[in-house]
């Protein structure tokens, strides 16, 4: 499928069959009209593993776009969870027939998640809520022009009642893990993100470059504290003099035991952290590169392809392409 269809909505099944609709939970994800469904596969993946992993759980994704068709769906439509899934780089607007279907949707969704610069449909959704909102650096400007209460810098989520919001698709991951823990418990959403790669929070020791850094150091507990840090914000990097206030010493202090412990400066630790986090993301999800920029705090795709070329001397696209030519290979020799 190389566009998106209009959000349309089944008719409504038989009475018996309705019985059985209790079970699912339905998961809508809305992207502005001009993107490909393939813009949603990562978020889509995260539904269909919990499905893989458990039967039961009884999710059904749908993307869609914000049609005018939407205004005749029926009443009895309620999807338990909206996804609007926006881009990092441009707005999305509305015309008058998109922003009636979107007023429809906000008021019948459970719960919605608006994500990237999605979050300039609040506004026009009718949820009639003050709610501090997670802003990507991009739209920081315009989010306070257009009078969003937005949450500190590098907020990466925030939540307020039913409604969530994320700076990008990828920081919507977390809010997702969140879902999953709400509706099917802790133990699956674990599972899921195990299963995914997807690491939220400190989890230090999924990371070779933090683990061989704190084997180094011996175990310094400021250098420690400094990794735990820099894992925790990777998507929107932290100034040393940042990181220094948070560990409560000096930048001075930080850089010298840094590099007295560490055998390395902080700047170049940190560095390492983000690349190793692209790896990562080019291995084991479907993220297109300009999501993983992001997702790694480089700022642009040359910053993080030089970066990457001189870590493992190879771009970004070559390393992904070839990881899944080796791939393929080994499935087919099986």
């Amino acid at each position: 499928m190389t566009r998106l269809e209009p959000l349309t909505v089944p008719a409504a099944r038989q009475t018996t069959a309705n019985a059985a609709q209790g079970r699912f939970h339905d998961v809508e994800i809305i992207l502005p009209q001009p993107d490909s469904p393939a813009a949603a596969q990562m978020i889509c993946e995260v539904f269909r593993a919990a499905n893989d992993l458990f039967p039961d759980s009884g999710y059904r994704t749908a993307v869609r776009n914000l049609a005018s068709q939407m205004r005749n769906a029926p009443e009895s439509w309620n999807p338990k969870t909206v996804i609007f899934l926006g881009g990092i780089s441009s707005r999305w607007t509305l015309n008058s027939g998109e922003k009636a279907s979107l007023q429809r949707i906000c008021r019948q969704a459970q719960r919605c998640l608006f994500a990237g610069s999605a979050i300039f449909l609040l506004p026009e959704s009718g949820l009639n809520a003050a709610v501090e909102t997670a802003v990507h650096a991009n739209f920081a400007a315009a989010a306070e022009e257009e009078q969003l209460i937005c949450a500190p810098a590098g907020t990466l989520t925030a939540t307020s009642g039913r409604i969530s919001t994320a700076v990008s698709s990828f920081a919507a991951l977390r809010l997702l893990a969140g879902f999953l823990r709400a509706d099917r418990g802790a133990f699956i959403a674990d599972a899921v993100c195990d299963y995914l790669g997807l690491a939220f929070g400190p989890a230090s020791e999924q990371s070779r470059v933090s683990l061989q850094l704190r084997q180094t150091a011996g175990g310094d507990a400021l250098v420690v504290k400094i990794l735990d840090l820099m894992q925790q914000n990777l998507e929107e990097p932290l100034l040393i003099r940042e990181i220094a206030q948070q560990a409560g010493v000096s930048p001075r202090k930080l850089e010298r035991r840094f590099q007295q412990k560490a055998q390395t400066s902080p700047l170049t630790a940190y560095r390492k952290l983000r690349i190793e986090k692209a790896r990562q993301l080019l291995l084991h999800t479907t993220l297109p590169l300009a999501e993983i920029v992001a997702a790694t705090g480089f700022g642009s795709r040359s910053s993080l392809t030089e970066w990457f070329k001189r870590e493992y001397k190879t771009s970004p696209q070559a390393f992904r392409k070839q990881y899944y030519a080796d791939s393929h290979r080994a499935a087919s020799l099986a």
